[in-house]
């Protein structure tokens, strides 16, 4: 009786213990330096991907966040993938992780690394790019920038211009 008691309780925490790990909230998945970034879009070569620049006290980043979710999840099967990069400083990742937590995105999110020469990476992104937020870069398959979204958007906007991409083929 007493060893079926300890396996009970045993399992119990088991049980437990994978529940609060399932529920764990979403992790950054990194920082991205100038270099890092370019070497991120690099690797999603054949997908039409979809980065999107945010901060958490960023109110129209906030609003658009959840559209970028279903993005994901409805255009996934087609070829998109999209990707978040917060923009918040290094001292303020436990927002970064709090906000993601309670938005429990269905894509990747990182953090552009704080420190180095901050016009290089914007460059790198888009030459044009005034640091306003939300901005969003679509790229096609093959990593051609193919679209640039300056301010909230919808989330029709967004499928118009991604479905057209994503017509063109991979």
């Amino acid at each position: 009786m007493r060893l079926r008691g300890t396996l009970i309780l045993a399992l119990s925490w088991t049980c437990l213990a994978a529940t609060m790990a399932a529920a764990a909230p979403p992790r950054l998945a990194g920082e991205l330096d100038t270099d890092s970034f370019k070497a991120l879009l690099a690797a999603q070569k054949g997908k039409v991907v979809l980065v999107n620049f945010w901060a958490t006290w960023c109110v129209p980043c906030r609003e658009e966040f959840p559209d970028l979710s279903r993005l994901q999840r409805s255009l996934a099967p087609r070829g998109l993938r999209v990707i978040g990069i917060s923009t918040d400083f290094a001292g303020q990742k436990a927002q970064v992780e709090q906000f993601l937590a309670e938005m429990n995105p269905s894509f990747p999110n990182y953090r552009r690394k704080s420190g180095g020469d901050e016009q290089t990476f914007i460059e790198a992104v888009d030459p044009g790019w005034g640091g306003e937020l939300p901005f969003s870069v679509l790229f096609a398959a093959d990593g051609r920038k193919v679209k640039v979204f300056s301010g909230k958007r919808s989330l029709a906007d967004y499928e118009k211009e991604i479905a057209a991409v994503l017509k063109k083929g991979r």
